[in-house]
C-alpha cells in the first residue's frame, strides 16, 4: 500500500463519515430535537368546551376525553343563510392524541361551513410546530415557524393542507416547500413537493453550510420517524449525498438516534483534487442522545471510486462499520467485511488489496478536522499486489498489519504466518520466498523498499531453491540476502554458506564464508563435475554465480574432491550448462589411477600393483570437460605418480569411469592417458626422456616421446635417440623407431 492510496483511503472514509454526519444531525437530528424540545414553549392550553359567545368563536374536537385541537376566533359573523360564517383572528391549536403538541395555526379571517366542517382560509397563514414538554408542562424554548396561504382546515378530520407555497424557518436554518399536509389524528406533518432546506454552520455541519432537498418530506410525530422522500439530495460543500429515500428515527424525547438512506445511496466529492464516488445498497447512521455521529454502516454492494490527475482508485467491499469520535464527527476505525478489493491505479503502475476483513483505525492530524491513517490491518488471509511496467510484486499473508507516519504515509508493513513474496519480471521465472514472519519499509513515493522475511525461510526460482532463517530483500538494488545457515539448491548441486546475495534480475549470486557445494554423481543429473565416482564437494571461502547461465566462482582455497580425486586451486569456475569447470591459481590435482591396469610383457610385476596409482598434477590452469572426460592444464605443469614424472607447459589428461560389476552402474573415475606437449621432460627411475610430445598409456603403462628430437637418457648417461621413444615402465623395455621407420628394441636393460 502506497502512502498516497493511503491518504485517500483515509479521506474516503471521512468523507463518508462527514456526509453521514450531515444527513443525521443536520438535515434529520435538527428536525427531531426541534420538535421534542418544542412542548415546552407554547402557552398553556386552552380548555376544551363546546360553547359559542356573540363575539367570540371556539370549537373543540374531542376523543375519548382528550381534546385533538381548539379553534378559535375573536369574531364570527354568521350569513343570514346559515351555511358559512365569517371568522376573524383565527387560532387553530393542535394538542394530538396523547396531548403531547402544542401547535398553532393562525390567520387574520376564514370562511367556516358548520354542516361540511371546512374552515378556509385564503390569506397568509402562520403555523408554528412546537412540543410540549410532558414531563415539566412547559413549552419547548424551540419552534418550526411556517408560512403559506390559501389553508383548508376540516373540523371532522382534523387534516389542515395548502397546495401553495410555503416557506419556514427554524433556529438551525430556513427553508421552502410547495404544498403542506397536516394530520391531528397521527400527528403527521407533510411536505408535499420540491422541498429545500438550508442550515447554518455548527459543530454538527462540520462549520460548512448544508442544503437538503427532496420530493417531500414526511414527520411522523407518533412513529417517531422523519422520511425525506428521494429523489433526496444532501450537499455540504463540495460533497454531496443522493437517494431515494432517507429516514430519520427518534427516540422518546424526539432525538434523533437511527438515520438511514436507501434505494441507490450515493455520496459524491468533487474538488480541485479529484472526484470521489461510493455507493452501497444502503448508508445507516446511529447518533447520541446529544446529536452526535456514533457510528455508520454501509451495506450491500458497496463500490467507491476516485479519479484523480495522478490515477483512479477503487474500492468494494460487502459491509464496512465506521466508528467516530464524538463531538468531531471523525472517523475513530473503519471495519470492512466481505470480499474487501482496494485498487489505484496510475500511470505506470498500480496496487491491489484482496482479504475478507480490514479493521483501519485513525489518528488526528496536525489540525482539528485533519486525519490520517494510523494503523490498517487485515483480519483474514490477504494478497498485496503491486504491478509496475517492469515487473510485478505480490505478497500474500494470513494477517498483514500496516503502520503510518504523522503525515499519513505508509511506513511499514508487517506480514504473520503463511507469509509469500512472488516477483515476476518478463519472461524469467517467477520468484517466490516465504517464511513465517515479514517486515517492510517504503520510501517517500510510497514504493515498498525492503522486504525483511524471518522463520524458516525458502526461496524458489524455476529449479533453483534456497532456505535460510533470514532474508533481507532491497527494491533499489534488486537483491535479496540469505543468512542464518542458508542452503542453494538445484538438480545438480547443494551449497552451503554463511551469508549469500542473489540479484533477482540478473540472477547474480554472492556468498561469504564457510562454502560447501556438493555436485551429484554424472549418472545422476549428468553433472558439470565428473572427476571421480560419486558426489563431488568443493569447498572455498566465497563464491559468486549467475543462476541463469549456471556459472560458479569458488574463491579462497577452493578444493574440490570427487572419489579419489582431488583439486585445489586459488579458485575454480564450475559452468553448469557447459559442463566444464576450470581451477586457476596453484593448481594441484590429483588423479587415481588404478595398478594391474596396463601391460607388462615381460610379466614382471609391479611393485605397486596391489594398490592404486595416484598422479599428481601441479599448475597454474586446469580446465575440465566433463562430457569429454579431459583436463587440459597450461602455463608450465608437473605430473608424477609411481609411474613417472612428466614437466611439460601443457598437459591433457584424459579421465574415464571403468567397468563396474553387472547391475552395479559406473566404476570409479581413472586416469586413462595423458598428453604433455611442449618442452616436455619425462623422468622415470634414473632415466630422462626430452620431447616436443609425450603420451602416457595407462592401460599398458608406457610412454611415448615423439616430436623434435626425443632423446632419452639412462642413469649411465646413455642416450638413445629417434622418431619416437616408448618405453615401459612395468618391464623397462625401450622401443625405437628410427630416422629410417624401422624400429629397434634396445639392446640393454635399464638399471634401477
Amino acid at each position: 500500500m502506497r502512502n498516497k492510496e493511503a491518504a485517500r483511503y483515509a479521506r474516503w472514509a471521512a468523507i463518508v463519515a462527514g456526509l453521514i454526519a450531515l444527513v443525521v444531525a443536520s438535515v434529520y437530528a435538527r428536525r427531531a430535537i426541534l420538535e421534542a424540545r418544542a412542548r415546552q414553549a407554547a402557552p398553556a392550553a386552552v380548555p376544551a368546551s363546546v360553547q359559542q359567545h356573540s363575539a367570540e368563536f371556539k370549537f373543540s374536537k374531542v376523543e375519548q376525553d382528550h381534546t385533538l385541537f381548539t379553534i378559535r376566533a375573536s369574531q364570527a359573523t354568521q350569513y343570514k343563510d346559515q351555511s358559512r360564517s365569517l371568522l376573524q383572528d383565527v387560532w387553530i391549536t393542535i394538542y394530538g392524541r396523547e396531548g403531547l403538541r402544542n401547535d398553532n395555526i393562525h390567520t387574520r379571517q376564514c370562511s367556516y361551513e358548520p354542516k361540511s366542517g371546512d374552515i378556509l382560509c385564503e390569506g397568509d397563514v402562520q403555523i408554528d410546530i412546537q412540543g410540549a414538554n410532558p414531563a415539566s408542562g412547559k413549552p419547548s424554548d424551540k419552534s418550526l415557524h411556517v408560512e403559506t396561504k390559501n389553508l383548508s382546515f376540516n373540523r371532522e378530520s382534523g387534516e389542515a393542507s395548502t397546495s401553495e407555497p410555503i416557506a419556514f424557518r427554524f433556529p438551525e436554518g430556513q427553508g421552502h416547500a410547495v404544498g403542506v399536509n397536516y394530520s391531528t389524528r397521527d400527528s403527521t406533518v407533510r411536505l408535499l413537493h420540491s422541498v429545500e432546506v438550508n442550515f447554518t454552520p455548527s459543530d454538527h455541519t462540520g462549520g460548512l453550510p448544508v442544503t437538503a432537498t427532496g420530493s417531500s418530506v414526511e414527520l411522523r410525530h407518533n412513529d417517531h420517524t422523519t422520511i425525506l422522500n428521494g429523489p433526496a439530495l444532501v450537499k455540504q460543500g463540495d460533497r454531496e449525498l443522493s437517494a431515494e429515500k432517507i429516514t430519520i428515527e427518534l427516540d422518546s424525547e424526539f432525538r434523533a438516534r437511527h438515520a438511514l438512506a436507501e434505494g441507490n445511496p450515493v455520496i459524491r466529492s468533487a474538488s480541485a483534487g479529484g472526484q470521489f464516488t461510493v455507493s452501497a445498497d444502503q448508508f445507516q447512521g446511529f447518533l447520541t442522545p446529544a446529536g452526535w455521529l456514533e457510528r455508520i454502516l454501509a451495506d450491500g454492494h458497496i463500490t467507491g471510486s476516485r479519479q484523480t490527475p495522478a490515477g483512479t482508485d477503487h474500492f468494494s467491499t460487502a459491509h464496512v462499520e465506521f466508528s467516530m469520535q464524538l463531538q468531531h464527527n471523525l472517523v475513530k476505525d473503519m471495519t470492512a467485511r466481505g470480499g474487501v478489493t482496494l485498487e489505484a491505479h496510475q500511470p505506470g503502475e498500480s496496487h491491489q488489496l484482496r482479504t475478507d476483513s480490514l479493521l483501519v483505525t485513525f489518528a488526528s492530524g496536525a489540525r482539528p478536522d485533519e486525519q490520517h491513517i494510523d494503523t490498517a490491518k487485515t483480519l483474514s488471509p490477504a494478497t498485496i499486489e503491486t504491478k509496475t511496467n517492469e515487473d510485478t510484486t505480490t505478497l500474500q499473508a494470513k494477517k498483514f498489519n500496516a503502520q503510518f507516519s504523522p503525515t499519513g504515509r505508509l511506513e511499514k508493513l508487517f506480514g504473520h504466518s503463511g507469509v509469500q513474496v512472488r516477483r515476476d519480471a518478463g519472461k524469467a521465472p517467477p520468484q517466490v520466498s516465504t517464511s513465517t514472519e515479514l517486515v517492510a519499509t517504503f520510501n517517500p513515493t510510497g514504493e515498498w523498499a525492503t522486504f525483511d522475511q524471518t522463520g524458516n525461510v525458502h526461496f524458489q526460482q524455476a529449479d533453483h531453491q534456497a532456505t535460510a532463517a533470514r532474508a533481507h530483500m532491497v527494491r533499489a538494488t534488486d537483491t535479496i540476502s540469505l543468512d542464518g545457515s542458508p542452503v542453494l539448491t538445484d538438480p545438480a548441486s547443494r551449497t552451503t554458506v554463511a551469508s549469500v546475495t542473489i540479484n533477482q534480475k540478473s540472477g547474480q549470486i554472492n556468498g561469504t564464508g564457510g562454502i560447501v557445494s556438493t555436485y551429484l554423481a554424472a549418472g545422476d543429473s549428468g553433472s558439470s563435475v565428473n572427476l571421480g565416482s560419486g558426489p563431488a564437494h568443493i569447498t572455498a571461502e566465497s563464491l559468486s554465480g549467475v543462476t541463469t547461465s549456471g556459472h560458479v566462482t569458488y574463491i579462497g582455497h577452493a578444493r574440490l574432491w570427487q572419489g579419489e580425486s582431488v583439486l585445489d586451486a586459488d579458485q575454480i569456475d564450475v559452468w553448469r550448462d557447459d559442463k566444464k569447470l576450470q581451477a586457476t591459481g596453484h593448481v594441484d590435482a590429483v588423479f587415481p589411477q588404478a595398478s594391474g591396469q596396463f601391460g607388462n610383457p615381460a610379466g614382471k610385476p609391479s611393485a605397486s600393483s596391489q594398490g592404486p596409482v595416484l598422479w599428481k598434477i601441479h599448475a597454474p590452469v586446469l580446465t575440465y570437460w566433463s562430457d569429454q572426460g579431459k583436463a587440459q592444464l597450461e602455463g608450465g605443469v608437473t605430473a608424477s605418480s609411481e609411474q613417472g614424472q612428466m614437466d611439460s607447459r601443457t598437459l591433457d589428461v584424459f579421465l574415464a569411469s571403468a567397468s563396474a560389476p553387472s547391475g552395479q552402474g559406473h566404476g570409479p573415475t581413472q586416469l586413462t592417458r595423458a598428453l604433455a606437449l611442449a618442452d616436455v621432460v619425462v623422468r622415470q627411475g634414473g632415466r630422462r626422456g626430452v620431447a616436443e610430445q609425450a603420451e602416457y598409456t595407462a592401460a599398458d603403462g608406457k610412454f611415448v616421446l615423439s616430436g623434435g628430437q626425443p632423446t632419452l637418457i639412462d642413469a649411465a648417461s646413455d642416450t638413445t635417440t629417434g622418431r619416437s621413444l616408448t618405453f615401459f615402465v612395468a618391464n623397462d623395455t625401450i622401443l625405437v623407431d628410427s630416422q629410417e621407420g624401422s624400429r629397434t628394441l634396445t639392446k640393454h636393460r635399464i638399471e634401477k
